[in-house]
């Protein structure tokens, strides 16, 4: 729960334009909503509540060029954007109490779109409530405590939706969006993208020596049995001591194209400084090499398992099985994922992602929502893959790259 996005009512009357029941209830003073870090409702604490017409006015833009019926909506909150910074406006309805959320640029908004986002003021917060109640697996949830595997994962999604679809949405008063029974899938993307994608991160149990117990075949089931590396026992390097990693890379292996990595070609894995050695002396990669790089500490223990597609080498820490990431010619690693098993899981998350978005469609209006649900998944099992940077070099890799929409990740 977070303080920054919950509000209590101030002790002045509802705006009058709001003359569905309902909705002045939720917003009479002294009550409270919740955002729960994902909406902020900060406009509804000021003197007064705005249309959307004086939104855009107060914006620098003209709100002649908005169309009457979404000028005449009231700004209630903001989606929690990327770092916390105010996203998509959040609308409502007031006369049929229909939430919404806005895409509005506004130096045009002529072109402003609606998105149904929930059929009362009251819905978000329990929803956001129950969103939070899966994260603790408490309350309806928490039968699913202690589960793990393709069952669990079912099951929490079927749970999760369930939430959102018993609410009373109501077939019309959606304006633009038409009738619930024309819409494209009954519940918005907003709660969808929580109710398919958080469940995932009960896929794996904890492990033994590795911080995940992986179902067997998980990521042959995505990658296929082809496009694993699964490497043998004289392809380790004896820097390459740590047990429980050992086992992983000869009995389940990375995937040889994880699009966001790329494994180990089929020849024995090397230490960072020997891979430097054979790069430098290679004159097809001579270029980049000056002869003045230094070396990470401890590089001797440091084998190279394969890169990432942003030109980092991936590294594992022979002795403790963490991964670390390094660039070509860099003299300091910095923080993966804990362990190869994790590194797994969220490979797997982001090529279940793929397939999920392409039946939901989550990243043609809510890329940064989904891009913070793919964060918390792997976050909730690894202390290292989305742990907040701890100085200006410590770059956390799965946070940047799930955030890059530009790049097209998700």
């Amino acid at each position: 729960m977070s303080s920054d996005t919950s509000v209590v009512m101030p002790e002045h009357p509802p705006h009058p334009a709001i003359v569905h029941e309902p909705a002045r209830r939720a917003l009479a003073p002294g009550e409270r909503l919740d955002g729960h870090g994902l909406i902020g409702f900060r406009p509804l604490t000021g003197p007064s509540l705005v249309t959307v017409r004086d939104h855009v006015a107060g914006l620098g833009g003209d709100p002649a060029e908005l169309d009457p019926d979404l000028a005449a909506l009231l700004l209630i909150g903001r989606l929690v954007g990327e770092g916390g910074e105010d996203g998509e406006e959040v609308v409502l309805d007031a006369v049929t109490g229909r939430v919404f959320t806005m895409w509005l640029y506004a130096e045009s908004p002529g072109g402003a779109e609606l998105f149904p986002l929930a059929p009362s003021v009251g819905a978000p917060a329990r929803f956001l409530t129950a969103v939070d109640d899966f994260r603790g697996l408490r309350g309806r949830f928490a039968g699913l405590a202690g589960r793990t595997g393709p069952e669990a994962v079912a099951a929490g999604e079927h749970l999760l939706t369930s939430v959102f679809a018993e609410e009373e949405w109501g077939e019309d008063g959606w304006g633009p969006a038409g009738p619930r029974s024309g819409w494209a899938r009954p519940i918005p993307a907003f709660w969808r993208i929580a109710a398919v994608i958080r469940p995932l991160g009960l896929i794996a149990g904890p492990g033994r020596g590795l911080t995940l117990e992986l179902p067997e075949g998980l990521l042959d089931g995505v990658f296929g049995t082809e496009g694993m590396v699964r490497l043998t026992d004289d392809q380790l390097p004896p820097a390459l001591g740590h047990a429980p990693t050992r086992r992983f890379l000869t009995e389940v292996g990375p995937p040889r194209d994880g699009f966001m990595f790329y494994g180990p070609p089929a020849e024995p894995l090397v230490t960072l400084p020997e891979d430097w050695a054979r790069s430098g002396s290679d004159p097809r990669h001579a270029h980049p090499w000056h002869g003045g790089e230094q070396l990470p500490p401890d590089a001797e223990h440091l084998v190279v398992l394969g890169g990432l597609v942003h030109d980092f080498d991936l590294l594992i820490d022979g002795r403790t099985g963490a991964l670390f990431h390094t660039g070509l010619g860099a003299d300091h690693v910095v923080p993966v994922n804990a362990d190869v098993s994790t590194l797994a899981l969220t490979l797997w998350l982001h090529q279940r992602e793929q397939a999920l978005d392409k039946e939901h469609g989550f990243t043609e209006d809510f890329y940064h929502q989904l891009a913070d649900t793919m964060i918390e998944v792997p976050a909730a099992v690894d202390p290292v893959a989305c742990a907040p940077a701890a100085a200006p070099d410590d770059y956390r890799y799965w946070p940047e790259v799930f955030h890059d929409e530009a790049g097209g990740v998700l």
